[in-house]
């Protein structure tokens, strides 16, 4: 979309946000079009939100993590396979690049997938390695394609095992605590714990909610993603149904969308995904396990701000 039509569909997702939205930037890669990239993050930073940036950091440079800094971007997250044999296991490339990322009052972050062919010995020293530079680690759980969905391609047997989870998530639960680099909340690494390929063959996966969370509810749906050419859906797997830019400002809502949307979320079989847990339940002592991570980000924009 163009710069005018972008600023549209940021006004009208603002319109249906809470007070502190974030906006997440996904690809493809999105550094392939830098100074794009940067007018995207100015744009949606001036329409009042908080601009995470998720990339595989072939792209990136100095002068455009610089650029993006400059332009407001809250959070920057580099892909990287926690296996040394993958193909982009690009660990030592991703860790130098964040070393701008922090002096641009950035978040640094190294995303990675947990999948069936993880060592759980090789990713807990890939971890240490990430926190021990001073960065935060993302961890996801592979989750299955959804049918008809557009994001995902794994087949069922590429995500991790209850043993495998087991392993890992108290570990990270712990690393957490005691230096708060690491992203994902209590609430995730709980459902994380919880999920997985049992022996049997069975793969137990997180359900989100069928509906938009509704004014004043703690209960609900959070999410939305938008394409580039202006079609909007509840999640990353189903963008395409209500093209945002071609409703009415005054027909605009959550309802609206709930009913739009309804009849893929009660079909969708379920992910491992963290984009709805990681705001679900959070509220009170759940929200207090939060602080050192919070402690973490807030020395970080300390040091932008001065």
């Amino acid at each position: 979309m163009d710069r005018s039509q972008r600023i549209a569909a940021l006004s009208k997702l603002r319109q249906l946000s809470v007070k502190y939205p974030t906006i997440s930037i996904l690809g493809g890669e999105p550094t392939l079009r830098p100074q794009l990239l940067v007018e995207a993050v100015h744009d949606a930073t001036e329409a009042g939100f908080l601009v995470n940036l998720v990339s595989n950091g072939w792209g990136l440079t100095p002068e455009l993590i610089t650029q993006l800094g400059e332009a407001g971007l809250y959070f920057l997250g580099i892909s990287v396979d926690c296996d040394s044999k993958a193909q982009k296991s690009n660990l030592e490339k991703a860790l130098v690049h964040h070393t701008f990322t922090r002096q641009a009052g950035i978040i640094p972050v190294i995303n990675t997938v947990i999948t069936r062919e993880t060592d759980v010995n090789e990713f807990k020293k890939f971890a240490k390695a990430i926190i021990d530079s001073g960065c935060f680690i993302s961890p996801l759980a592979c989750s299955p394609a959804v049918p008809h969905g557009v994001f995902s391609s794994a087949s069922s047997d590429a995500v991790p095992t209850k043993e495998q989870l087991r392993q890992i998530v108290p570990w990270l639960a712990r690393q957490k605590l005691k230096t708060g680099r690491v992203t994902g909340t209590f609430s995730y690494l709980w459902q994380l714990f919880h999920s997985g390929t049992t022996q049997a063959g069975e793969t137990q996966l997180w359900h989100c909610s069928s509906k938009f969370r509704a004014e004043g509810s703690k209960e609900g749906r959070g999410f939305l993603t938008l394409d580039s050419d202006g079609f909007i859906g509840p999640c990353q797997e189903f963008p395409r149904l209500v093209n945002l830019l071609e409703l009415p400002d005054e027909h605009l809502s959550l309802q609206l969308l709930d009913e739009s949307f309804s009849g893929t979320t009660e079909k969708c079989p379920g992910c491992l995904y963290n984009c709805y847990i990681m705001e679900e339940d959070l509220k009170g002592a759940a929200a207090l396990l939060e602080t050192p991570t919070l402690i973490r980000i807030a020395d970080i924009h300390g040091e932008r701000r001065s």
